[in-house]
């Protein structure tokens, strides 16, 4: 093996703990109810900026639509986006 090909593999191999453990900011993604996201995101998630306006423009507060705010939606929605326009947990 060359020493180009041991430094490549050792360097991978040192990664791959990295790639496997899960963080506590990804385990806590997933909400069992409303009241449960509302402590994280007060006004709710919404899946894009476009979802986000809509909200606003229907009257109610601006939901988060950042990446985090659309990971958590996409956990969530089947549960939480009851009348599926995009948004979870929208607040008046």
């Amino acid at each position: 093996m060359s020493r180009m090909t041991g430094l490549f593999v050792a360097g991978a191999l040192s990664l791959a703990p990295l790639l496997v453990v899960a963080s506590p900011a990804d385990a806590a993604m997933t909400y069992s109810s409303c009241a449960k996201l509302s402590k994280a995101f007060p006004n709710g998630v919404a899946k894009s900026k476009q979802a986000a306006n809509k909200q606003v423009r229907q009257g109610n507060r601006r939901p988060a639509s950042g990446k985090r705010a659309q990971k958590v939606y996409w956990q969530n929605y089947k549960r939480l986006d009851r009348d599926k326009d995009g948004t979870a947990c929208e607040r008046r």
